[in-house]
């Protein structure tokens, strides 16, 4: 694991600079990790990941694992359980198969999801109401196209 690089990594506006740690592609962990900022996954990790903030799992992102963050965005491959204290993000491109649990979710056309979602409320707004928010074109594992 190495933290920002020379190279400038955008992500939805994030720079190198936003980001507490990097795991490139290549890299396999196995175990539980802990961050604080913003952590970007291109390698392959096993286990269990905790943070208050942002975990970024990128195309060539490959994690197996019980995730309790503030947000997770997914472009890569995951599985498992994902929990985000404040939204969910599966972009074009993802291949997710877990148990979402969030108050949020936003899905990207041409992203894959097949399994189970909880939408809870989130704590500030006390209201109880949950957000799902589906953008053209993205369909649910199972889901038949419409010619």
């Amino acid at each position: 694991m190495a933290a920002g690089g020379a190279a400038m990594i955008k992500i939805k506006g994030l720079t190198t600079e936003d980001l507490n740690g990097f795991m490139d592609a290549g890299t396999e962990f196995h175990g539980e990790l802990r961050f604080r900022n913003t952590f970007r996954i291109d390698g392959k990790l096993k286990g269990r990941i905790v943070s208050e903030n942002t975990l970024i799992v990128g195309e060539a992102g490959e994690v197996d694992a019980e995730i309790e963050c503030g947000v997770v965005s997914i472009r890569g491959t995951v599985s498992g359980r994902i929990q985000g204290r404040e939204r969910i993000e599966l972009l074009a491109g993802s291949k997710v198969k877990a148990t979402l649990v969030s108050p949020r979710l936003v899905i990207e056309e041409g992203a894959f999801f097949q399994g189970d979602c909880e939408m809870t409320p989130t704590a500030a707004s006390g209201a109880g109401r949950a957000t799902l928010v589906a953008l053209p074109g993205a369909r649910a594992a199972g889901e038949a196209s419409k010619p």
